[in-house]
């Protein structure tokens, strides 16, 4: 049998660890930020701040036009050339920023035509040049790291920029009172991160970049093209995740907005472990695509297993935890105003187990060359949030928008696991139904003890899931080898 995929010091595995504690760190920083404006805020000025940050990051997707995955497998693949292809995509990214900023004004105004609106939007326009949370410029960086497989670099710059934020709300409340002001210092908290992303991008170049730096119209019409499936499938995916705050202020009041928001703020901590699993393969990925060789397809099958197998698991847990813990949830981090987010919060819960396999899947398919697949993927998502979304917006307000992103997600994830598995030679089949069993037994236990006992049922639920991973052998031998050999490798006495 050949044995687990061996990987350098700063592997697959090693760096994702590092780069979940940075993770970690920017989005529980980043929580209590926004949560804290939230309350300083109140309902209906947190409305108008979160209505500015979905345009923001549905017209910053013409902008972004999906090159992050295709300069970090070009950087991946040819690294000399690293300079030139950075300088590439951010002209290219510069001149998209004209139109990019001409439509968010335009539906900014026919949304919310005020002074004041209009003020808060285009301060939020400003961060498409150095957020690492609407990652225009900045992520042309970032996937530079990411080329390299040095995911902690962005990571740690970007909770950096969280925990100044976090620290401008605490020490400078009064700032926070209203959208404006505080949407100032949401934009001057991602200066200083920003700066010291560009440092070090350039700092790191002159090690690895060897050829001339220039430009060259040919690659940036090969970029332009290469990006187009993953431009059209950004647009899309961010229509999806706009359109219901869109609805909203169309049907309901800002309040409303604020709301649904309320609720998705507190999932956002959440996001990192999906993520963290998917741009740690994603180098992998990309060199393997173009490799041709048994060990690299077992290394292929085996990264996908493990993955799949983690998000798996683990967005299950997390998805039943906290569904059944919505309303403590609410209670804890909102005033009673916000009472209105806890059937949301629900369905948002039920959302995140597929959305955390949906956001593996794409990052593999991206990595592999395969971005027709994810636009395909998008485009049933966005149809499903503009057609559905449109009636249970309008008539179930905040809980009508959660539900139609469930019924978004789950149609995406039928068509993308069908189609993103071809190539791979892994049978996860029998792994599924074992979860499926896990997730009703655990549901079970939180319906039994939930009323009466919450924490105990939550503490069950948790040794029973630990118990199980090992008792129904979720993990290949292998994968528990390449567990083993990156912790040692993040620790030091791992060897090439």
């Amino acid at each position: 049998m050949i044995g687990a995929p061996r990987f350098r010091a700063t592997g697959v595995l090693s760096q994702g660890l590092i780069s979940a504690v940075a993770q970690g760190v920017n989005s529980l920083a980043s929580f209590f930020a926004i949560i804290w404006m939230i309350r300083l805020m109140g309902k209906d000025p947190y409305g108008v701040f979160s209505l500015a940050i979905q345009i923001t990051a549905l017209t910053s997707m013409l902008a972004d036009f999906g090159m992050g995955p295709i300069i970090m497998r070009w950087m991946a693949i040819n690294p000399r050339r690293s300079a030139s292809i950075l300088l590439e995509a951010t002209v290219t990214r510069l001149f998209l920023l004209i139109p990019t900023l001409i439509l968010a004004n335009v539906i900014g105004y026919l949304l919310y035509p005020s002074w004041q609106f209009m003020m808060v939007l285009n301060v939020m326009m400003l961060n498409v040049f150095i957020s690492s949370k609407i990652p225009v410029l900045r992520g042309t960086l970032e996937a530079f790291f990411r080329s390299q497989s040095l995911m902690g670099v962005p990571t740690l710059l970007a909770a950096f920029d969280s925990i100044v934020l976090l620290s401008l709300v605490i020490f400078l409340p009064a700032l926070f009172q209203d959208s404006l002001s505080a949407m100032m210092m949401y934009t001057v908290a991602n200066i200083l991160g920003g700066t010291i992303l560009l440092w070090l991008t350039v700092r790191k170049l002159k090690t690895i970049n060897i050829e001339p730096v220039r430009i060259q119209r040919q690659s940036i019409r090969k970029l332009v093209r290469e990006s187009a499936p993953l431009a059209v499938f950004l647009l899309l995916n961010a229509l999806h995740q706009s359109i219901d705050s869109i609805y909203l202020k169309l049907f309901h009041t800002d309040a409303a907005v604020s709301v649904y928001n309320a609720a998705l703020k507190i999932m956002t901590p959440l996001a990192m472990f999906p993520t963290i699993i998917a741009i740690s393969a994603a180098p992998f990925f990309a060199r393997a695509s173009i490799a041709d060789s048994e060990e690299q397809r077992h290394k292929t099958d085996t990264i996908f297993s493990f993955g799949i197998k983690t998000i798996v698991l683990g967005g299950m847990i997390l998805s039943i935890l906290g569904a059944f813990n919505a309303e403590r949830l609410i209670h804890l981090v909102f005033p009673t105003e916000f009472d209105d987010a806890i059937n949301p919060m629900i369905v948002l819960f039920a959302v995140f187990f597929p959305l955390s396999i949906n956001l593996f899947l794409v990052e593999m398919n991206n990595a592999r060359g395969f971005q027709r697949r994810n636009t395909v993927f998008t485009g049933i998502m966005a149809s499903v949030s503009i057609i559905a979304g449109f009636f249970l917006v309008r008539d179930y307000a905040a809980t009508g928008a959660s539900v139609t992103k469930l019924l978004a997600v789950v149609a995406g994830l039928t068509y993308l696991w069908s189609v993103s598995r071809k190539g791979l030679t892994v049978r996860i089949t029998r792994m599924m139904v074992k979860a499926g069993g896990l997730a009703l037994a655990l549901i079970a236990v939180m319906l039994f003890f939930g009323a009466s006992h919450p924490m105990l049922s939550s503490i069950i639920v948790l040794f029973a899931f630990g118990m199980a991973i090992f008792a129904f052998r979720f993990f290949t031998r292998d994968e528990y080898d390449l567990w083993k050999s990156q912790i040692r490798s993040m620790l030091g006495s791992g060897r090439e």
